[in-house]
This record gives structure tokens, sequence and C-alpha cells, in this order.
């Protein structure tokens, strides 16, 4: 039985639709319950998952409702998705039965997401009280990991790494109708995606280009302030949400990531397996697990802007092997192969 807050659009989301429609039913009866399916993304195409809306405004209010589900549907196995509900399981443990597994998949860097929450002191120290009454805790990387190490004293043997999968996205097949370098970002329009930096970023470029930064958030009016104030409304465009990101702009020649920390970056893996080198800011978290400086992209180290444009002008002008991105990107995250980590784990 696997909880989730809701299907809509985020990356803990498209996890879990992912490994609902791989999942093999043949060996595993999966109940997907959403605490709030009133506005999905994300479909369950699987007609073996049984989905089951809760319809519960927050994860405060769930606990009745999950544990009358699990007494109904008596489950092997229950697997939560996101940090708050991980925790608000692990502090009710005792009322589950012992013989049943609870795996809690983590969605992002602990020690960091914590400081956003409204009491990070309380919050850490009720991660450290509970968060070791789970079975087993799924990190997306292994920054993430030895984040849960280092600052909340898990054992080891409490977790397992198992990368997202990617499938090849869906991209555009017209051709660029101009000669400029064309840059892409995919992001929600939120602080920690350090978006503001990227636009002051590509300002400094000495070349012509056309940023896109596809996605949708609170930070939009921010956001278009710094264009109208840097004067860039030919350069920067804010492209608004899609559900093929990568589809919206004519072969992009670089992907951009700004990002202050990452739990693992599924935006920049997608780019990845669309053949797509990626700029990057090395932050903390799972971006240089997946970015080999020189090879698939450049890594920035610091927080220097100039260097970044610098960064962005190089991988315009270098000859990456865009088939061997594409090609070594889908191999690794294959999606048999991340399903059969999962197998491991449920067995």
């Amino acid at each position: 039985m696997i909880f989730v807050p809701t299907l809509e659009c985020g990356g803990l989301e498209r996890n879990v639709s992912i490994i609902c429609n791989n999942i093999d039913t043949h060996r595993y009866d999966v109940t997907l319950a959403v605490l709030n399916n009133a506005n999905p993304f994300f479909s369950i195409t699987n007609p073996e998952v049984k989905v089951v809306d809760l319809g519960i405004a927050n994860v405060r209010k769930s606990l009745f409702a999950i544990l009358k589900l699990s007494r109904e549907l008596k489950p092997s196995i229950i697997f939560t998705t996101a940090n708050h509900l991980n925790l608000f399981v692990a502090m009710f443990r005792w009322m589950f039965p012992r013989k049943i597994k609870v795996i809690a998949r983590e969605s992002s860097i602990v020690s960091v997401n914590t400081q956003r929450t409204w009491n990070p002191q309380l919050y850490h120290w009720l991660l450290r009280r509970f968060y070791r009454k789970i079975d087993l805790i799924i990190c997306q990387s292994e920054y993430m990991r030895q984040d849960l190490l280092k600052n909340y004293h898990i054992k080891k043997s409490k977790t397992k790494v198992i990368y997202n999968p990617v499938t090849a996205p869906r991209v555009s097949n017209e051709e660029k109708k101009c000669s400029c370098a064309k840059l892409i970002t995919v992001a929600r329009l939120s602080e920690e995606k350090g978006l503001d930096r990227l636009i002051r970023s590509v300002a400094k470029l000495n070349m012509p280009y056309q940023f896109t930064i596809v996605g949708e958030g609170a930070k939009r009016p921010a956001l278009e302030k710094l264009i109208s104030d840097m004067n860039l409304h030919d350069k920067v465009t804010l492209a608004g949400s899609d559900a093929n990101p990568f589809a919206a702009v004519a072969k992009p020649d670089v992907f951009l990531m700004g990002s202050y920390y990452e739990g693992f970056p599924n935006a920049m893996l997608e780019a990845l397996a669309a053949g797509i080198p990626v700029v990057a800011f090395n932050a903390p978290g799972g971006i240089s697990e997946l970015l080999a400086d020189g090879v698939n992209g450049i890594l920035v180290n610091g927080a220097d802007e100039n260097a970044f444009a610098a960064a962005i002008e190089k991988a315009f002008n270098s000859n990456f092997n865009r088939n061997d991105i594409r090609d070594k990107t889908l191999t690794r995250f294959n999606i048999n192969v991340i399903m059969n980590d999962w197998y491991e784990v449920l067995k």
C-alpha cells in the first residue's frame, strides 16, 4: 500500500506514478492511497493498481483514514513518499501491526529542507526521535543518505539508494529558427531553484541567445520583475507549465540548473535523457552524481554568476556527444534496472 499526499505536478509524484505504472502486478497487489486527488497531474495507467482518494486536506488530518485503510487491506508493506508524511507515520508507528513493514522514500535533503519548515528546531528533534522507527528509508542520492546518517543518526543498514528512472522525453522535431544559443530550464518557480541567478547569469553572455524557463510557481511575479528590470523581455521567456517541457523549445543547446540544493534533479535527468548537455552549479545533493564535468556538461563550483555565464558559452561551443549523453543516461537510469532495485527492497 502506497501513500502519497497528491498526484499534482512534482518530482515525488512523478516517481510514484512511474512505480505504479511499471510494477509487476503479477507479483504485487498494489493499492495507491492519495490523501487528496482533487487536482491530479500524473495518471495511473496500470489498471491493476487500485487508486483510493482519501479526500483529506492535509497530512495532519490523515491518521485515522490511514489506519482504517491499513486495517481493511492488511498490507504486508506500507510505502510512504514525502518527508512530512514519512515523519507522521513514523510518529504513530506503534499504532500499526508490527508485522507490517514501513518503507519511506525521501524526496529531498532532509537537513536542508527542514530549515524551511515552520519550526525547524522542533522538526529536527522529531526526525531524530522518530525516523529510526521506519524499517527502511529510500534515498534518491548518496548525498541524501549521508545527510540522514550524519544529522539524524539513522543506521546505514536502514537506508538504501535507489535513483529515479527516466524515459526519453518528447522533444521538438522543428528546426531551430535562429542561429543563437537556445537555452532551457525546467523547474518550479520557487526560491530554491535559483532561477533569479540563472537570469542574471545569462544577462552576462557575450553571444546571442534565447532562454526559456518552463514551469510555474509562486516566484513568477518576482522573476517577471527581474526580467523587466534587466530589459531581457526579448531574450528570456517564462513559458509556464507544459506536460512535454522539452518539446517547448526547438532543439535546445544547453540545459541550465540553478538550484541551491537538489535531492535528485529529475528535470536535469530528463535533459540528459534527451541528449542535452547541462551547466549546473555544484550545489548540495545529487547533481554531481549525475553530471560528469566535461562529459555530459559543466559543473560550476561556488556561486559565481560570471563563472556560470562563462560555462554556458563554453558548453555551447563544446562538441559534446549528444547521442552518447542520451544513450548512457537511458541505460544507467532504465526503468527496468530501477524497478529491479525496488523488487529487491520489496522482497
